[in-house]
């Protein structure tokens, strides 16, 4: 293992000292590293946490033998699962269609404009039992039921008879999944908040946290409860997941020593420079350094990169259509799953069949999905919409469903910003989707949409291709455009 930065030395330090540690570890600045460095300084038994299992298994070959590395999820299914006579009742994947067809409720209005059938009314149910999941809560609250779709539109008074009997009917559902008699299966999100409730002591004297800016309220809460240390590493401005439950837990601990990794091995200084500049409008006071071994280049033109990066899937599909008219082999990150999905809801609008999709929820046909996107409230679909009056669902879907199937063979990547996260590639483009003006046309600052910029920028090691115009929206005060070429020579320079 190459010899550590004096940043890491000083990490190791203050993990010696036994005390709660919180390090913030800008993108590329080797936070894997620095936690092996630490358990390679204690005999005792360790754990460490990571997002996923891919990430564990990696760093199962990594770290010593005295460190066990598991997922949150595995070490819930192992204690959970022995109350239970199928792990499938734990692991399997309850769905709408499913769900609907259990219960069997028909039709039912809320307030004088909104009808949900019953699969819709099965997807709002689940939506609240996951969030309720998620957070530190004993029960399920009416701050669960989610407000998506065209609940966004709705007034007050159907708002809150909606989220009146949501509760009730997630209260009912999520005691049907507990059951060990009924074969409703509870899930991963459900298993792990089973577990949690029951309060459990972790089985190490000192816990790493990786990526703990992605942690939920519901993991947060169990280990602030441990006996033993805690080390939480992440970066708070990679937090890009609220939508599905995360809580910035960089910014919520409290009562830690501090560390931080401001060195990244990633990308030379171009890169890291226009990525400071992000990170100082966040009001980030500490300064991302790049790598002097690497040569790295911002640029403004939109030459060809191996990777391509946007915010929407919208802005996804317009990429994917400019490469099949290229004659490029596209490779979508992720898979094409969610898109298919989305495209597919589209189409059943369009004969009047409702969707379970997030975006078009609660809509009971494609025109009153087009009013809806005309709004202030339904901006965020307004691309997607135009997209599918422009090609119409079907076509698109056949052009989703036929990009290439292997990402090493594949002409260009494409994915957007939040399936990006954690991956890194030479070149990278930056999609024109990112800034957005505020509702009166002007440019408004908008953090969590910095965040997103910042974890997409900081994809590219060699070469980052962005847009003049979207680069000062993220990096200058509205109005200061008299610094612009100063900014741009300032982020090209060697």
């Amino acid at each position: 293992m190459a010899q550590p930065t004096d940043e890491q030395a000083l990490a190791v330090e203050k993990f010696k000292t036994g005390r709660p540690l919180k390090i913030t570890a800008f993108a590329g600045t080797g936070k894997t590293t620095t936690l092996i460095q630490m358990s390679r300084t204690r005999p005792s038994r360790g754990l460490y946490l990571a997002f996923n299992k891919a990430i564990a298994v990696e760093a199962k070959e990594k770290f010593p033998a005295t460190v066990e590395c598991r997922t949150i999820h595995s070490l819930a299914f192992g204690s959970v699962r022995r109350a239970y006579r199928s792990p499938d009742k734990l692991a399997d994947t309850l769905y709408p269609q499913a769900l609907a067809q259990s219960a069997r409720k028909p039709l039912r209005d809320f307030g004088p404009n909104l009808r949900l059938n019953s699969i819709q009314q099965a997807h709002l149910l689940l939506a609240t039992i996951k969030r309720f999941c998620q957070s530190m809560d004993p029960e399920i609250g009416t701050g669960h039921v989610p407000q998506i779709g065209r609940l966004q539109a709705e007034d007050g008074a159907t708002l809150g008879e909606v989220r009146t009997w949501a509760v009730k009917a997630a209260k009912a559902i999520w005691q049907r999944m507990i059951d060990r008699n009924d074969e409703l299966p509870m899930g991963h999100d459900g298993y792990l908040k089973l577990w949690t409730l029951q309060e459990p002591k972790l089985n190490a004297e000192y816990v790493l946290l990786d990526e703990a800016q992605d942690t939920n309220q519901v993991v947060l809460g169990l280990l602030q409860r441990q006996p033993c240390q805690i080390v939480y590493v992440g970066d708070r401005y990679q937090q890009i997941y609220e939508w599905r439950g995360a809580v910035n837990a960089m910014e919520q601990l409290v009562g830690c020593d501090e560390a931080s990794l401001t060195q990244s091995f990633r990308f030379g200084a171009p890169i890291a420079r226009a990525a400071s500049l992000v990170l100082n409008m966040l009001g980030e006071k500490q300064t991302l350094r790049g790598n002097p071994d690497v040569d790295s280049s911002v640029v403004i033109e939109s030459t060809p990169t191996r990777a391509i990066l946007a915010r929407t899937n919208a802005a996804l599909i317009v990429e994917l259509l400019g490469a099949v008219r290229s004659r490029k082999r596209p490779f979508i990150v992720g898979g094409t799953g969610e898109l298919a999905r989305l495209l597919t809801d589209a189409a059943e609008l369009k004969k009047g069949n409702p969707s379970t999709a997030p975006e078009l929820f609660g809509f009971r046909n494609w025109q009153e999905v087009a009013d809806f996107a005309d709004t202030e409230e339904g901006e965020g679909i307004r691309t997607f919409v135009q997209l599918v009056q422009q090609h119409d669902a079907h076509t698109l879907l056949n052009v989703v469903q036929n990009t290439h199937g292997d990402e090493n063979t594949a002409h260009l990547i494409l994915s957007t910003a939040h399936k990006a996260k954690g991956r890194e590639w030479e070149s990278v483009r930056l999609a024109r989707d990112f800034a957005k003006a505020g509702a009166d046309g002007k440019r408004a600052f908008n953090e969590a949409e910095s965040r997103l910029f910042y974890v997409a920028m900081t994809r590219a090691k060699r070469y980052l291709a962005v847009d003049a115009e979207q680069l000062t929206h993220f990096t200058l005060e509205p109005g200061d455009g008299s610094t612009r070429k100063r900014l741009w020579k300032r982020v090209r320079q060697k």
